[in-house]
């Protein structure tokens, strides 16, 4: 698994895709160590000011569900994020806009994004491709639904019941 600057994964075939995908956990591991201190430290400091507000949580949820969908998209080998991104421009790049501006810039927002990517995956190491489809098959399809006033309502969603249990 190789993470694109498109945010995507590649995954190579037969014998080659378990050997990448044994040298992608090694890394993701290896990343995931300071990319968890950074999103710790984040959390650390926002949660010692409040609950973050209503723009950033949902936000947060956005950016979240798309890199799951990501993850699972890329693992299934389809084409649903793509999809997903072309079709929801706009809101993408206002939601990453806002978290830039959480983070204090671009470095904060991709190490705490590559962070939330490195998760999902790791979620799925050792996992067969089939099941991991099968199990997240919900996800692609409510992906596949949302336009982007459906994917704003859905995040806002998100984010409520992430500040219900925040306050």
């Amino acid at each position: 698994m190789v993470r694109t600057a498109d945010c995507g994964l590649r995954w190579g075939g037969g014998a080659m895709n378990k050997l990448v995908a044994i040298g992608a956990t090694l890394i993701a591991v290896a990343c995931l160590q300071p990319a968890a201190a950074a999103e710790k430290k984040a959390t650390t400091q926002s949660s010692h000011s409040s609950c973050p507000s209503a723009a950033a949580a949902e936000a947060e949820q956005a950016i979240r569900f798309m890199t799951d969908v990501m993850v699972v998209s890329s693992a299934c080998q389809d084409t649903v994020y793509a999809e997903f991104r072309l079709r929801n421009r706009e809101p993408i790049l206002a939601y990453q806009k806002a978290l830039i501006a959480k983070f204090h810039g671009t470095k904060g927002f991709d190490t705490w994004e590559t962070s939330l990517a490195n998760a999902a995956a790791q979620k799925h190491t050792g996992l067969p491709t089939a099941e991991i489809c099968q199990k997240d098959a919900e996800l692609l399809k409510t992906a596949q639904g949302l336009d982007p006033a459906g994917f704003r309502r859905y995040a806002q969603t998100q984010a409520q019941a992430q500040t219900v249990s925040c306050k």
